[in-house]
Parts: C-alpha cells; sequence; structure tokens
C-alpha cells in the first residue's frame, strides 16, 4: 500500500524538506519514493513499484498545463464508468494510473469530485494558478490523512508518526485525548489524536488549504441516502449479490498473489468465497487463507471449541483454498505492547493481525482481503428492529417475529423491544445479569488520580432511538472501522501488503443503508439478508451457524498474554518510562501479576495502559 506526505508553505517549498517525512513514511527498504515541489507546495510518495496499472504510475503525478499536481494513497474502483465521464480514450483506460484519474475528476467536477470517485483514496492535489491545496479522503477512512497546522505551513502525511517527522511540528500531547483514552479506551475520539497539534481529516471529508484560509467540507451523507421501498426479497438479495460481486471483483485488478482473512463467520466467509470464485474466472490460483486461531488439535478441545473450526474446513472444501492458522505467542504480544500507540492507530486487533502479515508476506501475497466491515453493512443484526416496530405500533408484527424468535415472547418483549426503548441501561443490565456478570459494569482504569482530577474528558456519542437505519449510522461514526483499516494498513506497509475491504465498498454500503430494517432481522435469525443473499455462495456450515463465541482462538491468545505479562512487568519496574507519570504504575504493576490479571477476568484497561506506555 502507498503512503503520501507533503508541505504547503507559502515561503519556501523544496523536494529536500521532504527528507525525513518520507523516511518515517511505513513501508520497505525497497519501496520506491519520489518528492515533487511547486512554488510553495512539495508533494511525496512511498510505495511498491510493482503494483502495476493503477497507483503507483506518476506519483506524485504533474501536469503542467493545468498546473496541478497530486499525491494519492488511491485504488479506485468503477473505473470504465469514471473513464467514460471524464473522456478518457478507450485506449488509456487499462493503463491510466488512479491518481491521474483524481487528478482529471478534479478538473471536470473541482471541489466535488469525491463525489464521484469510487474506492480507497486519501490525497492531496495542489492547484498551482490558484495556489489551492485541496485534500480528501474516502467514505470509510479506508486511507488515512493525517495533518497540522505549524503556523503558515501545512503538513500532512498518511500516518501521525510522519507528520511529527516534519519540522516544526509540536509533539505536546492533547491531555483530554489522553485522560479520556485512559479513562475509557475506545471512545470515539473525533478527528483528535494524542497530540494537540495534529488532526485527523474525517472519513467522508475533504480540507481546502488556500492563501491563509482553510474550510472542511463532508462530500459523503449517508443519512440523506434514498430508502429501498416495494422490493421482494428475493430481489433484495439478488442485487445484494451482484453487488458485493463487484466490489470483490475490483479489488482483484492486478497481478499480485492474493490472501483472505477466513474465521468461518458469515463476513469473511462470503469474501473468501466470492474472491476465489473470481479469481479462478481470471485462471487464477485460489486465495491463499490466514485465520487466528491456532492450529486444530491446539487449545481447549470442548464440543463448542471444535465446533469453530468446521465453517472454516468447510468453506476451503468448498472452494479449494489452504488455511494457514497462527495464533501469537508471548514474543508476539511483548513487541505488540512496545508499538507506540500514540504515533499509530492504536489498533488491538493487531495482536492477531501481525502474525498473519508475517505469513502472508513469507508467502508471497500481496493483497489481503478482509470481511472487516461487514456488521455495519448488510451482514448489519437487526439491533433495534423489535423497539422499532414497538415506537411505531405495528405491533401485531412485532408479536409474530416475538413467538416465532422464542418460546418465551413476552420476556422477549420486555427485554429486546420495551427496555430497549424505554430504559436503553436497564436493557444493557438486563442482559449482563442474563451472562452472569453484574449489572452495574464499573469501569477500569489506572489513570493516575491526580492527572484524573485535573483533566477533561470527551463526551461520549449519544445513542440515537433504537431502530432503523440510525442505529447503522451512529456505528458508522465510531470511529473503529478507519482505526483498525489506520492500524493494519501502516503495519503491513513494512511488508508491502496492502488492505480491502469489500462489504466496506461505498456502493455495497449506500445499498444496504438504504433497505428496510426487516431485511436484517427475519424470526430468529439475525442477519437475514446476507444469509439469504448468499444462499448460493455459503456452505450451510456458516450459512446457519449463529454462534460467534470462539474459545479456540480466544484461551491461547489469553496464555500468551499472561506469559508476556511478566517480561513487560519487569521492562516496566527496571526502567519507569516517562509517560507513566499519567498512570497510576503501582497499581498497574500490581495487576499486571498473571494470576489476579487471568481471574479479574477484564483484560481491556491493563492493555489500554501499557498500550499508551513508552517502554
Amino acid at each position: 500500500m502507498s503512503m503520501i506526505c507533503g508541505i504547503q508553505d507559502p515561503s519556501v517549498a523544496a523536494a529536500a524538506q521532504l527528507d525525513g517525512m518520507l523516511d518515517a513514511l511505513p513501508g520497505r527498504e525497497t519501496d520506491a519514493r519520489a518528492a515533487w515541489a511547486g512554488t510553495s507546495a512539495v508533494l511525496g510518495w512511498r510505495g511498491r513499484p510493482d503494483v502495476g496499472a493503477g497507483e503507483a504510475q506518476g506519483v506524485p503525478h504533474f501536469d503542467a498545463e493545468s498546473g496541478l499536481a497530486i499525491t494519492a494513497s488511491v485504488r479506485l474502483d468503477g473505473r470504465n464508468t469514471l473513464c467514460e465521464a471524464l473522456g478518457v480514450p478507450g485506449a488509456q483506460r487499462q493503463t491510466i494510473a488512479d491518481s491521474v484519474l483524481v487528478l482529471k475528476a478534479y478538473q471536470h467536477w473541482g471541489l466535488e469530485c469525491p463525489r464521484h470517485l469510487l474506492g480507497d483514496f486519501a490525497f492531496a492535489l495542489w492547484d498551482e494558478k490558484r495556489q489551492r491545496l485541496f485534500c480528501a479522503r474516502d467514505h470509510v477512512g479506508a486511507r488515512a490523512f493525517c495533518y497540522a497546522f505549524a503556523g503558515e505551513r501545512f503538513v500532512f502525511a498518511s500516518d501521525i508518526d510522519t507528520v511529527l517527522a516534519a519540522p516544526g511540528v509540536c509533539e505536546e500531547f492533547d491531555e483530554t485525548v489522553v485522560a479520556t483514552r485512559l479513562t475509557y479506551g475506545a471512545r470515539p475520539l473525533g478527528d483528535r489524536t494524542c497530540y494537540r497539534s495534529i488532526r485527523r481529516l474525517l472519513p467522508g471529508h475533504a480540507l481546502v488549504v488556500e492563501r491563509g484560509a482553510r474550510r472542511f467540507k463532508r462530500w459523503w451523507r449517508p443519512e440523506e441516502l434514498p430508502e429501498v421501498r416495494n422490493a421482494s426479497d428475493d430481489a433484495i438479495a439478488e442485487e445484494c449479490l451482484a453487488i458485493l460481486s463487484e466490489a470483490v471483483r475490483d479489488r482483484l485488478r492486478g497481478r499480485r498473489p492474493v490472501g483472505v482473512h477466513l474465521s468461518g463467520g458469515l463476513d469473511s466467509s462470503s469474501i473468501a468465497v466470492l474472491a476465489a470464485r473470481e479469481l479462478a474466472r481470471q485462471g487464477s490460483a485460489p486465495p491463499v487463507a490466514f485465520g487466528w486461531h491456532p492450529p486444530p488439535g491446539r487449545g481447549p478441545r470442548d464440543a463448542a471449541a471444535d465446533a469453530e473450526y468446521g465453517p472454516i474446513e468447510a468453506v476451503c472444501r468448498q472452494e479449494g483454498i489452504n488455511i494457514v492458522y497462527q495464533s501469537p505467542q508471548a514474543r508476539d504480544v511483548v513487541d505488540f505492547l512496545r508499538r507506540d500507540g500514540t504515533r499509530r492507530a492504536d489498533e488491538g486487533s493487531l495482536i492477531h493481525e501481525q502474525i498473519v502479515q508475517r505469513a502472508a508476506a513469507a508467502r508471497g501475497v500481496g493483497l489481503l482481503l478482509s470481511g472487516w466491515g461487514g456488521d455495519e453493512g448488510i451482514s448489519f443484526n437487526g439491533r433495534g428492529y423489535y423497539p422499532l416496530l414497538l415506537r411505531t405500533g405495528r405491533l401485531g408484527k412485532l408479536w409474530r417475529e416475538l413467538r416465532e424468535c422464542s418460546s418465551r415472547p413476552l420476556a422477549m418483549l420486555l427485554e429486546h423491544a420495551a427496555l430497549p426503548l424505554l430504559a436503553p441501561g436497564a436493557a444493557r443490565a438486563a442482559r449482563r445479569l442474563r451472562l452472569g456478570e453484574s449489572a452495574l459494569r464499573k469501569n477500569i482504569t489506572f489513570i493516575h488520580p491526580e492527572f484524573a482530577r485535573r483533566a477533561t474528558l470527551l463526551p461520549a456519542k449519544s445513542r440515537p432511538s433504537p431502530g432503523g437505519r440510525g442505529e447503522q449510522l451512529h456505528v458508522l461514526q465510531l470511529g473503529h472501522l478507519s482505526r483498525r483499516m489506520e492500524g493494519w494498513a501502516a503495519s503491513g506497509a513494512s511488508l508491502g501488503l496492502e488492505y480491502a475491504y469489500p462489504l466496506l465498498d461505498r456502493r455495497v454500503l449506500e445499498f444496504a443503508l438504504g433497505l428496510p430494517p426487516d431485511q436484517y432481522r427475519r424470526g430468529r435469525w439475525s442477519r437475514w439478508l446476507i444469509r439469504h443473499a448468499l444462499g448460493s455462495v455459503l456452505p450451510p456450515e456458516v450459512r446457519w451457524n449463529r454462534e460467534k463465541r470462539d474459545p479456540a482462538r480466544y484461551e491461547p491468545a489469553l496464555d500468551a498474554l499472561a506469559e508476556a505479562l511478566p517480561v513487560v512487568r519487569g521492562m516496566i519496574a527496571e526502567r519507569p518510562p516517562p509517560r507513566g507519570r499519567y498512570l497510576d504504575l503501582p497499581r498497574l504493576l500490581e495487576q499486571m501479576e498473571p494470576k489476579r490479571w487471568r481471574d479479574g477476568g477484564r483484560y481491556g484497561p491493563v492493555l489500554n495502559a501499557l498500550r499508551f506506555l513508552d517502554f
């Protein structure tokens, strides 16, 4: 995956200004790198030189006639339609670079051009004649874009560490963000980072920097999408499969060996099967699958754990796919915890994914397809549907749904419809009690009491009324989608890996967000749409599996964490880290005693604190 950086400075622009930033960008030693300098802007790019038609050709690109220059991390979909709209001659359509298409789109549509682009992108386009820098990010933030204003200078890059490598960028912490992160872990931060001077360009947004002024523009507004009405279940399912198949096909452009995530769940299995069939149609070998589970035969051997491998093996048998099982060891955990979570995306799943990345790179894989993002789109679980039926007075339909779902419809009515509508907090407490947990979930934090007293915290995002599109839109705004993609991209870049997420394709998401809520829940089946739409594709072991727990994966990972904690504890005790002033270190070290940690059952707060520390 390519990475970008740049500086806009009215006083000076020289390519040498980018040397430190290009060095800091995530990537391999063998990556190509390039820089372009104009009158008051300098643009940089780093990435694989061998990705073929698309993103690597001519980046940064300068068009002398128009005075436009662009650097971009981009993979465009629907290229033929875009080329048609832009009048690109047929002979050029297979070879023209994605970045050049973005530049042409700006020439044609101006600041509205992101609306006409499909795919994953983050770009900065310098308009020499207008002395304007135009930056934009795709609808879900699949490509990262961080920036800082340092006086009259504007600095941007694909990650925080690279922005900090630019001259003049302040490294002072934003203590509001630090306190929020140490207190609540994954609470949404919006555009803020741990550094006061650095922001993230939000997904679906653009930024214009022009003659000392700056303005932001939100170009993707999913809440304004029209609703699908009067379509039959089968017609919706047919269109869903067609759109998702096209999204997978678009992401298989190029000649790189392909890998896929495979957990046996609906999302990863759907992508693995569709990718295998498209590659077969192209005459290529099936993708290599990678799982987060340990190899079968290790770990817990009860029936529930054994059942986790059944859906995975069913997909592999059906499509002729080989799978590589991976599970973290203690040394992997130590490496993960020593990453600076303030300078890179703080993504906890890297404890598993960094091992997948090494295995994929060792097998020559250049592109990894992931099922990440399905829960927010076509495999949404229908959360809030029952409260919606109650709120809108459709009591007969609600009762029929509850009777089909449960032998205790009255209890279901109370817990899953009335309480979430009238008292959401009580509904969550009831669920915890049913699972054997405490009704009042105490927040555990290791923040230093003195720091906690003086710090302010970012507010939590208010929840929408339950039911309908509002639930999906709320989840899309929490920031977890882009955080994972940023973390995987930066880590994978050092091994020459690019990620793609067909379930987060804009066409797929917009289709999903326009559907009526009954497409996601039918009787006893949540995630009904994807089960119905991919009925001809998925093995029955996957399609009708309702189990989401995965002890065979989870327990060995906890064992590795428990083994790693004494090592990390010794490092911190021997040389207390400078950032320890923000934490109650004695209490943290006490909680890191392996037995106490395992018996406590609340692992997240310890890991959250450790990912912040510099040790």
